[in-house]
């Protein structure tokens, strides 16, 4: 059985990360996803990695991908922790707002054993139900927000949610009982496109304010032969005004024998960054997700450095030697960044 280590940074590193941290201006700063390993391939970064803080971030995936919880990852993460993270680009949060936009308004997880009473009653759970009321709602909170507060929005999903349009022809449909005339997409997409995001960064510039878009995997019958095979709702405008796109697919499901009954106890999930805009894209993470419980961060990090599962206890059990193995993992995505990097020499008088 492998043997954990504890790791101590040489005096080279130290210095080298003074050195980065004096001459490197911070642009961007992170929320945690709640998995390492997904904070490296969306921002670079372990501990301090994550969803980017400020900006417009968009999951992707089909039924059962873990989009919805990991968006209440991301909910849970935030609101124990955002306040003891430090930031250089905003102030000290004094306020935390979650707003998670339910437009299905189910929610089947035990919420209470997963994340506790505190999250569940400290969340504004609320249902829109068309693309223009949670975008009123969303704008009008963000041009609320004051100094020291800190909103985090999810809309769960942008599919279903109906255009006013549509919503009205669906009443008048019930009310006449006659066919729906018209297109309801073309709508949508035209209000995401020349109303919503067009806007959207104007109002959220400088303020402490992030939003995460769910959206389903659909066919694209228009993709001929180099095309992509899978599209999702929100058009050109959600492709340009999103910093992050996270496109999610189960790899496996993870399965226990007892009783010689097999049972499916959870899934491991398979994120690709098809695009970002604050760290390198196409970086893809592998990571567990358990059931009534969420993601399995240690155990996720036990099974990518090849170590046995009872040696997770050993982890959790042990947070000095949990922090030295994520900055070894850490150091080691760093140094295989650095050797892909391509050698050229400087220009600019850089």
């Amino acid at each position: 059985m492998k043997k954990f280590k504890r790791r101590r940074k040489s005096t080279v590193e130290q210095v080298e990360e003074r050195s980065r941290k004096e001459d490197n201006k911070t642009r961007v700063e992170f929320l945690d996803s709640g998995s390492t390993l997904l904070n490296l391939a969306a921002s670079g970064k372990g501990r301090k990695g994550g969803w980017a803080r400020g900006r417009i971030v968009n999951l992707v995936g089909d039924g059962s991908s873990g989009k919805t919880l990991l968006a209440l990852e991301a909910c849970a993460q935030t609101f124990y922790h955002i306040k003891d993270r430090e930031s250089e680009l905003f102030p000290q949060v004094k306020k935390v707002m979650v707003v998670y936009n339910n437009r299905e308004g189910v929610m089947d997880f035990p919420l209470e054993e997963m994340y506790g009473s505190d999250f569940v009653e400290g969340v504004e759970w609320i249902q829109s139900s068309t693309c223009q009321e949670f975008g009123r709602d969303y704008q009008r909170r963000v041009k609320d927000l004051k100094k020291g507060e800190f909103l985090l929005y999810v809309a769960d999903s942008l599919d279903a949610f109906d255009s006013a349009e549509g919503k009205k022809r669906v009443e008048q449909s019930v009310k006449t009982d006659k066919d729906l005339e018209g297109t309801y997409g073309m709508e949508k997409a035209k209000y995401f496109s020349n109303a919503f995001f067009s806007h959207l960064c104007e109002t959220m510039e400088d303020k402490d304010a992030t939003l995460i878009c769910i959206s389903q995997v659909r066919d694209n019958i228009n993709a001929g032969l180099f095309g992509d095979k899978h599209r999702r709702v929100g058009g050109k405008a959600l492709d340009f005004y999103t910093h992050q796109v996270c496109w999610l697919a189960v790899r496996e499901k993870l399965k226990k024998t007892v009783k010689k009954q097999s049972r499916v106890y959870g899934v491991r999930v398979k994120a690709r960054l098809k695009r970002n805009k604050v760290a390198k894209p196409f970086r893809e993470a592998e990571f567990d997700v358990l059931f009534d419980y969420g993601i399995d961060n240690v155990g996720s990090i036990v099974k990518h450095l090849g170590y046995e599962d009872d040696q997770i206890v050993e982890l959790e059990e042990n947070p000095e030697l949990l922090k030295d193995t994520i900055q070894e993992i850490e150091d080691d995505w760093q140094e295989v960044e650095e050797k892909v990097k391509p050698k050229r020499k400087e220009r600019f008088g850089v």
